[in-house]
């Protein structure tokens, strides 16, 4: 099984036109228009979510008079008509950072930040110096749109998809090595261990691991962090 991401959704809109018409990066759209259609893209690319669940006003207000794009859920979306212009990326890394930082401290939740222009699109976490790392990348090309990859990208960040079916494939493309969601979940629990890792008690319980894992593989394990 995988995302439902039906060309032409029961709406009548045309996914692979929609994220087609994203990636081109048309120099005389609007920041508007991209936002217009990320939240077409959440609303019917079977992403399990509903008008509700998604704050476009356009722009959530934050606090400080900032202004999120696109929130949902423990998601802040941030939307650019061209990254690769200028100091563009740069600047919305910073922005971005701004919004996750602020949302994280409100509701004591990780929130995850995402940074688009349609084409590109990047996934970052916080970390414990409150500083945004990339975690993981995505990007579609206007002339082979594929939807349905775009959709799973977006899935495992959103985690919004329920009764999955277990498949190997879709667990790979889920939560597998390569996924977004994954290379969170590393980086979340990179920032735990370097909070404990001094504590007498984490210490000797690595070694003991450390131990273990020798004995069970040899010199093929690197006792490394």
């Amino acid at each position: 099984m995988t995302v439902d991401t039906d060309p032409m959704p029961p709406s009548g809109l045309d996914l692979r036109a929609l994220v087609s018409r994203l990636a081109r990066r048309t120099p005389t759209r609007t920041e508007a228009d991209v936002q217009a259609d990320v939240r077409d893209l959440l609303l019917h690319g079977g992403l399990n979510l509903a008008a509700e669940d998604l704050t476009v006003q356009l722009e959530a207000q934050v606090g400080d008079r900032r202004r999120i794009d696109v929130e949902t859920g423990f998601t802040v979306i941030e939307v650019k008509k061209d990254l690769r212009a200028g100091t563009v990326l740069a600047e919305a890394v910073e922005q971005l950072a701004g919004y996750v930082a602020e949302r994280t401290k409100r509701l004591n939740q990780r929130y995850v930040g995402v940074l688009t222009d349609g084409a590109d699109w990047r996934c970052y976490h916080l970390r414990v110096d409150e500083e945004l790392e990339e975690v993981a990348h995505h990007v579609v090309d206007p002339a082979q749109p594929d939807p349905d990859r775009l959709c799973v990208w977006l899935e495992a960040i959103l985690a919004t998809e329920a009764q999955i079916r277990p498949t190997p494939q879709e667990i790979d493309r889920r939560i597998g090595a390569d996924s977004p969601g994954h290379a969170l979940e590393r980086a979340g629990l990179r920032d735990l261990w370097s909070l404990a890792r001094e504590a007498p008690e984490a210490r000797l319980k690595r070694r003991l691991w450390a131990r273990l894992l020798t004995t069970a593989f040899g010199s093929q394990f690197a006792d490394d962090d």
